[in-house]
């Protein structure tokens, strides 16, 4: 007997009511089935861990066998296993799904068990076994998806790279992965898939926002007759979304946070460096060497700083760089100068970061700038009173002494007339004794007091020293002015005249020397003083790092840091010592 030809049998062979009561009783079972997949389907998000999950489907699956009462289950993952409550070993009636997912090789099985002696129907129950196992594939796709999208976007990946990764693993979870494309639109930007095209319009799409506002969506395209399901997709892809938005918001906050260290690095080092013992020169360029670092496009930013007139600016800069920033620089209330930092005219930055740190920078200048005004006043007042004294060696007290002087040989002749030699000669030491007070108040007042440099400039200045010394200390002493030229800072060359001045007086002091030279040359922009000796040399000089334990000494290389100079006690091969200072002539534009 053929199958239909049995159930007809059957069917004549039974009641009205019998026939009912079985088809009621099918479409019981039919609906229980539909509600599990149903319940299963609606509670089966991507986010439940895999314990949850598989409770969910027991929770279900259990009720809507043919005898929930006596059915356990058991689900195989990869070596872990999830059961009902009733399960125990024994001899039971099992059915089975297996349960596969090619995308990462994961395997395992959902099975439902009966003692041995119960009858079931087979087709129905391992219809819905099935259906549920392809349920948990699914799924395994889609909590796969997320955690390799979630494992493999770190923060030091740009925008462009995670969208690929995103990509990488969200279509190969989709239920068709052959016909799926995606597409990530962020902030006017637009990443896509390698085999997207247009014209495929059957999409599924989630907003993204960061910091809550708006900025993209991601779209999932399917040809416009591809059946899919639109719940467990949507899930999916607003997960994904979701992802997408906390990266791009740890992201946002990292930048923040690089670029704010960037800021508190760059304002720590030029504090630390911006020392008084800087040219006006070397601390703009330290400014330079960690700002430009500190911007948002170090590899197109310039600077520039005018100060009193004179402009120094950073490597690479052109009139080319109009889009700027500024912030003036004061010191005791008054403009004395301004900072700025420059970009090609299109390029975007961020205003007001930028802009505060420039302004902090401009405040440390203003700082270091009126330091070194101080100091500078300091430096001219000390400079001043040693004039003064001078002036009153050579006006007041150098005359008080030659007038005793005169008396004294007046003196001298009064006594010598009147027969009193010995008197008289006691008068006459008097008179030689203030000739030599006078001779020394006159050497005092000249060093303390440079005439010449104040009345004819630098060079019959140091001319007049190397004169003095050869005068005064009986060897040889000469000035060398190696080629032509001018310096008409005052400030510069009362510094170079000091540090001569010192140089030589330390090398009579400490070396014994018998021939001395005074050599000034410029090169170019680079201006060179010399001093050498033929003495025994400077003891306590270290000549690799230039410091000395003396005063004077330090005070040489205290002018010398004032002018933006080096400063160099150098050895020589035939004896005796090279005091040696280099800088660059600054010309005002």
């Amino acid at each position: 007997m053929l199958p239909n030809d049995k159930i007809f049998a059957d069917a004549t062979a039974s009641s009205p009511t019998e026939e009912h009561a079985r088809a009621a009783q099918a479409l019981r079972e039919r609906l229980k089935e539909i509600t599990c997949l149903y319940e299963i389907h609606r509670r089966m998000g991507p986010e439940l861990p895999v314990e949850d999950v598989c409770q969910q489907i027991f929770e279900h699956l259990i009720p809507a066998m043919q005898f929930p009462q006596i059915a356990s289950a058991r689900i195989e993952l990869d070596g872990r296993h999830f059961a009902t409550a009733n399960y125990s070993q024994g001899p039971t009636h099992e059915l089975q799904s297996k349960i596969t997912v090619r995308n990462n090789g994961l395997s395992g099985r959902l099975r439902v068990f009966y003692p041995e002696d119960t009858p079931f129907r087979v087709p129905e129950e391992q219809s819905l076994i099935d259906a549920i196992a392809r349920d948990l594939e699914r799924w395994l796709k889609e909590i796969t998806c997320l955690y390799e999208i979630r494992r493999g976007i770190g923060l030091e990946l740009s925008v462009d790279n995670v969208c690929q990764r995103i990509f990488e693993h969200l279509i190969p979870a989709l239920q068709f992965p052959e016909n799926a494309t995606a597409v990530i639109e962020l902030d006017g930007r637009r990443f896509s898939t390698k085999s997207h095209e247009q014209g495929l319009t059957h999409e599924l799409h989630s907003k993204i926002s960061a910091d809550n506002k708006s900025c993209g969506q991601l779209r999932v395209f399917y040809p416009i007759d591809r059946p899919f399901l639109m719940p467990e997709e949507q899930r999916l892809i607003d997960a994904v979304a979701s992802d997408l938005e906390r990266w791009l918001e740890r992201k946002h906050i990292d930048e923040t946070l690089q670029e704010r260290l960037k800021e508190v690095t760059c304002l720590y080092e030029i504090r630390r460096g911006l020392g008084l013992e800087l040219s006006l020169e070397h601390a703009c360029q330290h400014v330079f060497e960690h700002l430009i670092s500190a911007m948002q496009f170090p590899e197109m930013a310039t600077a520039m700083i005018e100060l009193d007139g004179i402009r120094f600016c950073s490597e690479k800069h052109g009139p080319t760089l109009t889009h700027e920033l500024l912030s003036k620089i004061t010191v005791n209330s008054k403009l004395c100068g301004q900072l700025w930092v420059f970009y090609p005219e299109g390029t975007p930055f961020q205003v007001p970061e930028e802009q505060r740190l420039i302004d902090a920078v401009a405040g440390d200048l203003q700082k270091w700038l009126e330091g070194k005004r101080l100091e500078q006043t300091l430096v001219s007042l000390a400079e001043e009173h040693q004039r003064s004294i001078g002036q009153e060696l050579h006006d007041n007290l150098g005359q008080q002494i030659a007038a005793i002087g005169y008396q004294a040989e007046a003196l001298e002749i009064r006594i010598s007339a009147a027969g009193s030699k010995e008197e008289a000669a006691v008068a006459a030491s008097i008179a030689k004794q203030a000739q030599a007070a006078v001779m020394q108040c006159k050497q005092l007042a000249q060093g303390l007091l440079p005439f010449e440099l104040e009345t004819h400039g630098l060079m019959p200045a140091l001319h007049a020293l190397a004169s003095r010394i050869a005068a005064t200390y009986k060897i040889n002493c000469d000035f060398v002015r190696e080629n032509e030229f001018s310096i008409i800072d005052n400030n510069i060359a009362l510094n170079l005249f000091r540090i001569a001045q010192e140089a030589v007086n330390n090398a009579i002091r400490h070396g014994s020397p018998q021939h001395l030279v005074i050599s000034l040359a410029c090169v170019g922009e680079i201006l060179r003083l010399s001093i050498c000796d033929d003495g025994k040399g400077l003891s306590g000089v270290d000549t690799e790092r230039g410091t000395a334990t003396g005063m004077g000494i330090k005070i040489m290389h205290y002018r010398a840091r004032q002018i933006g100079a080096t400063l160099k006690f150098v050895p020589r091969s035939e004896g005796g010592t090279e005091v040696r200072l280099e800088m660059r002539m600054i010309q005002k534009p």
